[in-house]
């Protein structure tokens, strides 16, 4: 008896309940770096996406549920800045027309942690900001839609990594320089 219950509370602890928006994790070796995504896939489920369920023109934590994580195991460079290796929450903005921001933020905190009084204390926020870059969307007219949101990492060039978020009817796709030469010359600088 004693064991059949060991062996059923083991059990127990690892089962998974359904949720409407799953956790997912996507990671990839780029050159000298491994990235990693964390995130809640959240579904369409017949609703309007973006301009609708995610507004346009305010922060989105990228996912659902809980801060989008990005983990870089190496120094990196989105944009013009270089990112210590460390996690990294994912927000941004949509934009109806025009370009979107992508936000990193350096605390791994997402948008609602820094509610005050309702309203998010942006001073709070831009504090933990270790870079924030702008993004061409892509959007498709057909009937496609992409049910799960999801990201992807692409290795590409085996330096630079395209990391992409699909979702509904639209593709957003940044960057990631890996910095291969660099950490290349300091590791043979190690074994001088």
């Amino acid at each position: 008896m004693l064991i059949y219950l060991s062996t059923f509370s083991q059990n127990a602890i690892s089962y998974l309940s359904p949720v409407p928006s799953p956790q997912a994790t996507v990671s990839q070796n780029v050159g000298m770096t491994n990235i990693s995504i964390s995130y809640s896939s959240p579904g369409v489920k017949g609703r309007d996406i973006f301009g609708n369920l995610v507004p346009y023109d305010k922060l989105w934590r990228a996912g659902a549920n809980s801060p989008t994580i990005i983990k870089f195991s190496t120094s990196v460079k989105v944009g013009e800045k270089v990112l210590r290796p460390g996690i990294y929450a994912i927000a941004m903005i949509p934009k109806k027309d025009g370009h979107w921001s992508i936000d990193f933020n350096s605390a791994g905190k997402y948008p609602f942690a820094y509610m005050s009084g309702g309203e998010i204390d942006l001073e709070a926020y831009n504090n933990d900001l270790a870079v924030s870059i702008k993004v061409a969307p892509e959007f498709w007219d057909d009937d496609t839609v992409i049910e799960r949101l999801k990201y992807i990492i692409d290795a590409n060039d085996n330096k630079i990594a395209i990391i992409t978020l699909i979702w509904a009817d639209v593709l957003i796709r940044f960057e990631v320089d890996t910095m291969t030469e660099k950490h290349l010359e300091n590791f043979v600088n190690t074994l001088k």
